[in-house]
């Protein structure tokens, strides 16, 4: 019995269209007299009953599946980082100390800008920026301001010289940046060049399948010829040894007829 169905189970004798007859069943687009065959077939087929059951589980796998959305946050992260990577990259191409001379100079040039004055006085700690009002200087007062002028002059005009200096640098750097990138554009193949280089791969590439295929036809003609010769000598000894056999055959009939024609003039 286990025979029996193990034989079941690996052949099918569905007189029909066996897979047509599967989708149809599937899509319940089938006639009733032909799936109550079916129905009646699919009791004693269990390879049927199988891929019948594999085709509903695609079915409703591909039912219940849905395309993914797409991820438009990720491009977006990614063309930002592009765009601040292609922002910096001339301040990179600066040297480190003269990055660091604008950092310096940047804090110089805000504290001038405030004017940050911090006095200390019979009236308390005073702190008065560039924004603030200033007040009228007193007659007390007059020598310290004259002082302070005189030992911020020597640094103002450091700040002025260490500013055209990293101005100067930073021009230069900015000059060099599009001749390094020349000398790199001009060191790169061009795409003419690539494209010759590709054509010279490409011919070469044929010209040895031509060589080859030359010498497979050379080969191929030397084969033929050896077994035409071959051939040859085959047909012209079975010539030879066909005359031959003809010429002893026509001898012995000849030998008879004039053996016969004695007999009669005998007679």
């Amino acid at each position: 019995m286990n025979d029996m169905n193990d034989m079941n189970d690996i052949s099918c004798t569905y007189g029909g269209d066996r897979q047509q007859t599967l989708i149809a069943y599937l899509y319940d687009d089938i006639d009733p007299a032909e799936r109550s065959v079916f129905d009646a077939h699919l009791v004693t087929c269990g390879r049927c009953r199988r891929d019948l059951d594999a085709l509903d589980g695609v079915r409703t796998q591909l039912a219940r599946w849905s395309p993914p959305e797409p991820d438009f946050e990720s491009i977006r992260n990614r063309q930002s980082a592009i765009g601040t990577h292609r922002s910096t990259s001339w301040w990179r191409a600066v040297p480190a100390w003269a990055q660091v001379a604008a950092a310096l100079l940047f804090l110089g040039v805000s504290a001038a800008i405030a004017n940050l004055d911090v006095r200390y006085d019979r009236n308390g700690l005073t702190v008065r920026t560039g924004w603030s009002k200033a007040a009228s200087p007193t007659a007390a007062d007059a020598p310290g301001a004259a002082n302070r002028a005189a030992a911020q002059a020597p640094w103002r005009a450091d700040l002025t010289a260490l500013e055209a200096q990293l101005r100067s640098e930073i021009r230069s750097a900015r000059a060099a940046a599009p001749q390094s990138l020349q000398i790199k554009s001009a060191a790169a193949p061009t795409d003419a060049d690539v494209l010759r280089r590709v054509r010279a791969l490409v011919d070469e590439s044929e010209r040895k399948q031509q060589r080859e295929l030359a010498l497979r036809i050379a080969e191929l003609f030397r084969d033929v010829n050896a077994q035409r010769q071959v051939d040859l000598t085959k047909i012209d000894r079975n010539l030879g040894f066909i005359q031959n056999s003809t010429g002893v055959e026509m001898m012995k009939q000849r030998e008879t007829i004039n053996y016969l024609v004695k007999v009669s003039q005998r007679q």
